[in-house]
């Protein structure tokens, strides 16, 4: 495999020369790859090009590629794009250029290629990694809240390190998400990125990374990040929330129970026409007629089943496991309240309202996994 590192620089002439000697030895340890190291400089006018320039001449598999100050993630966006059109990179790395990321850890990464991942994020925040002892208690809790704000929000726990800027990622993976990453220029690139990698199905793993201090120059995160991070986050977990998957499964589901609530209480309460829990399961038929259509044709549309034959199939799958759920969890849950409670009109309820919530999360598992189960794009 070719392997492209891209290192975004901006007024990095102190540590640039010494990082491409590190990064050069370093590459040495996964020879049975072809590496390239790419350096993407936001004409620093501090000189940092024109010694890029000058270390070409002693190493050849180094390239410059400048353009106007954007934002880490349009520098990246650049340079992602030269890696695979240009240099044909089957793997790109970030890293930056300050020697926060120790460059020696690369091969680590190369190991999990290897192994078959599609996304490798050096991380800080699992066991084995680190940040700096000399960080002030108010750096160290911003940095760890700031994570689990983002884990929270994106409702991935899996993955504990999303700011990370240490990454390893198959070129197919970019391939698929850059259109989406093209609005974001700054450092919520990195968030972004991750976030559109994994929702299109990349296999993601942490390695412990120690995060170092920086050698020469100063920082480039200000106030600025955090503001915009905030507005990514916010953005998505309401569009997520309004256009995603789990609310359009509640909607349907939501329709759903209105039917078999109907016919529980009039059938089941009211008239007293059949016992509670043979309500319940009328109700539940009605209602599992009415998920399948709203959820093949909306909740599910990207995987809309047509066929005719394929259609039967999978209704037959539904109706019987949707049916567990109505006979064994609610009609249970429904039963046990009968021999608890009797017919008592108010406490019944409760007992059904039990056996909604049981059956909502058996049936949205389900439906995920073997009905309309999600595969990779």
């Amino acid at each position: 495999m070719k392997v492209v590192i891209i290192i975004p620089t901006y007024n990095e002439k102190e540590n640039i020369g010494l990082l491409i000697t590190a990064l050069h030895e370093a590459s040495q340890q996964f020879s049975q790859h072809t590496s390239h190291l790419l350096v993407v400089d936001d004409n620093s006018p501090d000189g940092t090009g024109d010694l890029v320039k000058i270390l070409m001449k002693k190493y050849d598999n180094l390239s410059l590629l400048s353009g106007e100050k954007r934002g880490l993630g349009e520098a990246y966006l650049r340079g992602m794009d030269y890696a695979v059109e240009k240099l044909n990179a089957d793997v790109v790395f970030e890293i930056d250029a300050d020697f926060q990321h120790d460059p020696k850890a690369i091969p680590g990464f190369m190991e999990q290629i290897d192994k078959g991942f599609d996304f490798v994020i050096g991380s800080r925040y699992i066991e084995g990694g680190s940040i700096p002892e000399n960080w002030g208690v108010q750096r160290k809790i911003l940095s760890k809240i700031g994570n689990l704000l983002v884990r929270s929000l994106l409702l991935t726990f899996s993955i504990h390190d999303w700011t990370s800027g240490f990454r390893a990622i198959r070129s197919q993976i970019y391939r698929e998400v850059r259109d989406a990453l093209r609005q974001f220029n700054g450092y919520t690139f990195q968030v972004a990125f991750l976030h559109e990698a994994l929702k299109h199905g990349a296999k993601a793993v942490e390695i412990p990374i120690h995060f170092g201090e920086r050698k020469y120059g100063k920082s480039k995160i200000g106030g600025e990040y955090v503001k915009n991070l905030l507005v990514y986050l916010a953005k998505v977990r309401f569009q997520e929330t309004i256009h995603g998957r789990f609310f359009k499964f509640a909607v349907v589901g939501g329709t759903g129970l209105v039917m078999q609530t109907l016919i529980f209480e009039v059938l089941g309460v009211v008239m007293k026409v059949v016992s509670p829990t043979l309500a319940t399961i009328i109700g539940g038929q009605v209602a599992i007629v009415s998920n399948f259509s709203l959820n093949n044709l909306w909740t599910f549309k990207d995987k809309i089943i047509t066929s005719p034959g394929k259609l039967v199939l999978k209704f037959l799958q539904f109706y019987l496991t949707s049916n567990f759920a109505v006979v064994v969890l609610q009609g249970g849950s429904v039963k046990i309240g009968e021999k608890l409670v009797g017919n008592h009109e108010l406490l019944i309820q409760g007992f059904y309202i039990l056996g909604i919530v049981l059956t909502l999360v058996w049936n949205y598992t389900i439906y995920n996994r073997f009905i309309w189960k999600t595969q990779r794009k």
